[in-house]
């Protein structure tokens, strides 16, 4: 099934790419006008979706992204309308594939509901685990448990949701150091790109790698075939890790963790910066 969200994810953002150039080449040679452009409307509203997320940086959406999914909605049925009155086959597969690919998208591909239960418990000691430095340096997790800790397991630098949240983060940098916790990341990417997050992210936070996922693993947060299919030309691993957002006490217990069911449903920074301040 994750296999199958893999290439759903990178095979839909293709298809909305390709059928918005082929829709407004169809337009411009007057072949199904009508319902050319209510085809635009549902590509380029799903366009404006992944592109808003990419510049804006917004680290979470509402679950059933209510305005977007309306806007698509009317393409769809306008699209059906008009192939109603003219039925034009390619027009119609497009908008019927835009429509479907959506409501995929929005609850089935982002969906992590049917994870596996974690080993991180709240209340309970953080698990033993190692991870290496971006220099090759490998290092407990114990090393930093003499002092509170906000910890981000996030899924790579091509991730528009993780790196809205890291640069949220990055943002009360100062509140949580005013805590006296640490500010650490964690990822399965390559040193390189890890290295390239840290130097955009000008902070004394601490990157980590997990290597081989063998955190993820013994966490209970590993996601197999996690990273949409064909990023692993960029030089990013197929396995992933579950977005996963930890608060640890000086003396290493767990206070706080967002196992979200969801990648695009991060938690609100007053969510946790509120229990940080209180261990």
């Amino acid at each position: 099934m994750d296999r199958l969200k893999s290439i759903f994810i990178s095979g839909y953002v293709a298809f909305v790419l390709i059928g918005i150039i082929y829709t407004v080449f169809q337009i411009f040679q007057r072949t199904s006008i009508e319902s050319g452009f209510c085809n635009l409307i549902i590509l380029c509203t799903v366009c404006f979706y992944f592109g808003l997320i990419y510049l804006t940086q917004v680290p979470r959406t509402s679950k059933n992204m209510t305005v977007l999914s309306f806007s698509i909605l009317i393409g769809f049925i306008g699209n059906i309308y008009f192939n109603a009155q003219s039925l034009h086959i390619p027009s119609l597969s497009i908008g019927i594939v835009g429509f479907i690919g959506w409501i995929l998208y929005t609850y089935w591909a982002t969906d992590f509901s049917g994870r596996k239960e974690s080993n991180i418990k709240v209340g309970s000691s953080m698990p033993e685990v190692s991870f290496k430095t971006p220099e090759g340096e490998t290092v407990a997790i114990t090393r930093y448990m003499n002092a509170p800790n906000v910890i981000l397991f996030y899924r790579g630098n091509w991730c528009p949701f993780c790196m809205a949240q890291i640069k949220e983060l990055a943002k009360e940098y100062r509140k949580i150091k005013e805590q006296g916790a640490n500010l650490i990341f964690i990822s399965p990417q390559s040193p390189k790109h890890t290295k390239h997050l840290a130097k955009q992210f000008d902070i004394p936070a601490i990157f980590l790698i997990d290597e081989d996922l063998k955190a993820a693993k013994t966490l209970g947060i590993f996601n197999a075939y996690g990273t949409p299919l064909g990023m692993e030309v960029l030089g990013f691993e197929t396995d992933n890790v579950y977005p996963t957002l930890i608060i640890t006490d000086k003396k290493g217990i767990v206070r706080f963790a967002d196992l979200t069911d969801n990648y695009r449903m991060r938690p609100e920074p007053g969510n946790y910066l509120e229990i940080l301040e209180g261990i």
